[in-house]
């Protein structure tokens, strides 16, 4: 008996291409099944964390909106970002041209700084802090919003405990 016939069927049985086809077909399927079964990689565990936000050149009316204990969320995602712990609120400065050629920080009328520090749970892995699903640095610009407000603000700090 030949290993290929005639009619170039593999010990008379399967057509060489059907045959890899099947066995292509085979490895997919186990290597899907394969991957499918690794375990998860562990997460970081989360962690208090308080973030220093501030947010600027803002109206009384955002000002009052504010509350501390009100919860902050990200603008786009909706994700929790934190709770509100303290507000400060400054006035807000510009830099105008004096008289002498000189420049100097003036006070705006009606507009605001405000500094917040947010408690807020955080994923603390070896190259970034996640809090609210998003990688949060020093630095980094988010809107955030909650029932009353919608701000830019800016990260001062944040401080993983």
């Amino acid at each position: 008996m030949k290993i290929i016939d005639n009619k170039g069927k593999l010990f008379g049985i399967i057509n060489i291409v059907d045959l890899l086809v099947i066995l292509l077909v085979a490895l997919l399927v186990y290597g899907g099944v394969t991957r499918l079964k690794k375990s998860p990689i562990a997460e970081a565990e989360t962690k208090k964390a308080i973030v220093t936000l501030e947010i600027s050149d803002v109206r009384s009316a955002t000002v009052d909106g504010i509350q501390v204990g009100d919860p902050l969320y990200h603008y786009d995602r909706g994700t929790l970002f934190g709770t509100i712990v303290d507000k400060r609120v400054e006035p807000y400065r510009e830099p105008v041209e004096s008289g002498d050629g000189r420049w100097v920080l003036a006070e705006v009328p009606e507009k605001y700084v405000v500094t917040l520090i947010v408690e807020a749970d955080a994923k603390d892995t070896d190259d970034v802090v996640i809090i609210g699903g998003e990688h949060t640095r020093i630095g980094t610009q988010f809107k955030l919003k909650n029932k009353k407000i919608a701000v830019f603000s800016t990260i001062l700090g944040v401080e993983v405990q």
